[in-house]
Parts: structure tokens; C-alpha cells; sequence
């Protein structure tokens, strides 16, 4: 599988007198205060699933609220790491984020999970790079939690065409994520780059729903 890249963001400094609300607007819209300190992300090294900090310019963001806007990293969460996300990141996964306009902190575990197993039967068992139309045959994204509402982190919600559902690899996680979104770090958005970081939740278009549907 090939391997991937990301890009990360810093937290906005805090003010005293906005305290109170920005807490409430981070729950609101997904963000949770990093708790992931930086013995934990030296443990991914250590296991092999991340490269040196000497390599992707990795840092800690423990203790930071949200990620800063308008800055040159990525944000790269624990849990993407733990489940198939590397840097640098595969052009099939550039590619899709560029197609649906959206940034990886829009997705969730589970869904960084499903494309790793969609480009891992592609390359290992189809013997073909992955293919796009296959996989917008299969998938398509809705807003989390919904159109009027859309969650900044997570709000991308990656789903299973109902006309395919029994006919594609069938998969059950064994056990639950938990607060996967207190766990995240920045990261050096090296070229070739992810999509420029844009404040707010993701702006659902035609694309999410775009569909080319593949007879199985």
C-alpha cells in the first residue's frame, strides 16, 4: 500500500474575555482539547506507524483547544495513524480530499480505516492502483450530523451506497475508537501538499453525492 502524507494546524491563542465561548463552540463544532502528549506520538514511531519528528516535522498539540487557522501544518489525529494513514499520503486519498473539498480532520477513523481497505484491495488483490470510479461506485459523503449542522471535525460522513450493500467486504470493528478526537498532533504538510486548511466545518457540494455505479 502506498504510504501517505499530512498537514497540521495550530490553536488560536486564548483570550480571557472569550474563554467561556470559544469552550462551548469547540464542543459544538467537534474540536476537543489535545490530551495526546508527546510521549504517546513518540510510541507510533517507536511501533513503526510513524516516521522520526527529524523526518515529517511532527509537534504536539497537547493542551491546545482547537488547531490555529491559516497556518502550513495538518492536523493528524492517533487513532488515523493507528489505522492505515501515512505520511507522505497516497494520491488516491489526495485526490479524493481535492474532489470532495474537503480537509482530513473532516473524516473519522472508521473512514480513513475504509479507504485504507479499499486501496489494499485494489493493489493486492484486484493487482490495479486504485480506482476512482470503483470506489465513488461504492461510497459517497453525507454531513455529520446533518445539512444545517455540520461538525467541523468528523463532519464528512463517508457511506456505503445501499444498492452495493452485501456485495462489498463486510466489516465490523472489533472494538470502539473512544475519544479519538482528544488525541491529535500537527504535522508538516509536505508537497506533493494536502488541501489548504479552511476554517469551518465542511462545505457539502455535488460532489459528495457523485455516484458511478459499477455492476458487481
Amino acid at each position: 500500500m502506498h504510504e501517505k502524507r499530512l498537514v497540521t494546524f495550530r490553536m488560536a491563542p486564548k483570550n480571557s474575555k472569550l474563554q467561556g465561548s470559544e469552550k462551548e463552540a469547540t464542543i459544538a463544532d467537534g474540536w476537543r482539547k489535545s490530551k495526546l502528549t508527546e510521549s504517546k506520538i513518540s510510541s507510533l514511531v517507536g511501533r513503526r506507524l510513524l516516521r522520526p519528528r527529524s523526518v515529517v516535522q511532527w509537534f504536539s498539540a497537547e493542551g491546545h483547544a482547537r488547531s490555529f487557522e491559516r497556518v502550513a501544518e495538518t492536523v493528524m489525529f492517533k487513532s488515523f495513524v493507528e489505522r492505515g494513514l501515512a505520511i507522505p499520503v497516497c494520491d488516491f486519498l489526495r485526490g479524493l480530499l481535492f474532489f470532495w473539498g474537503i480537509q482530513l480532520h473532516h473524516l473519522t477513523p472508521s473512514y480513513i480505516l475504509h479507504i485504507a481497505i479499499f486501496v489494499h484491495l485494489c493493489e493486492a488483490f484486484l493487482r490495479i492502483y486504485p480506482h476512482f470510479d470503483l470506489f465513488k461506485s461504492l461510497f459517497f459523503l453525507s454531513p455529520y450530523t446533518n445539512f444545517a449542522n455540520v461538525a467541523t471535525v468528523g463532519g464528512a460522513n463517508l457511506e456505503l451506497h445501499f444498492v452495493m450493500a452485501g456485495k462489498y467486504i463486510p466489516y465490523t470493528p472489533h472494538c470502539q475508537i473512544g475519544d479519538w478526537s482528544a488525541e491529535w498532533f500537527y504535522i508538516d504538510n509536505h508537497a506533493p501538499s494536502l488541501p489548504d486548511k479552511v476554517p469551518g466545518p465542511p462545505k457539502h457540494c455535488h460532489e459528495w453525492f457523485r455516484h458511478g455505479y459499477i455492476q458487481v
